[in-house]
């Protein structure tokens, strides 16, 4: 049986995750899954592959508000990043070649799943602080919204961003105009509201990676903006 195939055939078998799951244990989590799910099946975990995976078994979570009948590749991707990032460690990879779980993620991650799906996905399996998880709205939200997905993307792609994660000490003013949608003579007062629009952009699809990034810029403003 061929990779494809095989893929197919062990999607077919496996219970997907419902709604209110999903939710709860957060794309994240989700994506280190369909990883470790490909992996233990010797599959090799490429990026298109967890796509595939990730909208069979959570489609709620990794399809297009307007079309969700269709995966958004952008939302596992942003989810790959924030799981390979030092800060989580879960994952290690990169598109071009493929994704494999690290030791943190198989014992911090993987046992959740084990467990929901040892109990036939009783949501009382999870642990305490995912079971309360739902109060607020913006918890609630598993689907990409495509304004703010596209205002992360630009921000991680431009030069102010990685810049910022490898040498601050290279950033420039217009760096950081441009990686705010801006140019080198933007207003201070459209590049605030910039600002504020992607903070709530990375609240909503919880990307601590940007947020970190959005916060020196609030804390070297005077230097670089004004």
């Amino acid at each position: 049986m061929d990779e494809k195939n095989k893929i197919l055939d062990l999607l077919t078998k496996h219970e997907f995750f419902n709604e209110n799951i999903q939710k709860k244990v957060g794309r994240d989590r989700a994506i280190v899954y369909a990883v470790y799910l490909l992996e233990s099946n010797k599959i090799e975990p490429t990026f298109q592959r967890t796509c595939v995976v990730c909208f069979k078994l959570f489609p709620e979570s990794f399809s297009f508000s307007e079309f969700p009948e269709f995966p958004d590749s952008r939302i596992v991707r942003n989810c790959l990043w924030h799981c390979v990032y030092k800060t989580k460690g879960w994952l290690v990879g990169s598109d071009k070649t493929k994704y494999s779980t690290t030791e943190k993620s198989r014992m911090e991650v993987i046992p959740i799943f084990l467990k929901l799906l040892d109990s036939k996905m009783d949501v009382e399996s999870l642990p305490h602080t995912m079971k309360v998880r739902g109060i607020s709205k913006k918890e609630l939200v598993t689907k990409s919204i495509d304004k703010e997905g596209k205002i992360i993307q630009e921000i991680k792609q431009s030069k102010g961003f990685q810049l910022f994660n490898r040498n601050r000490e290279e950033i420039k003013s217009f760096d950081i105009k441009q990686s705010l949608g801006g140019d080198r003579y933007v207003s201070e007062a459209f590049l605030n509201k910039k600002l504020k629009d992607a903070l709530e952009a990375c609240k909503l699809l919880n990307d601590n990676d940007v947020i970190s990034y959005l916060k020196w810029i609030q804390e070297t403003w005077n230097k670089y903006i004004r």
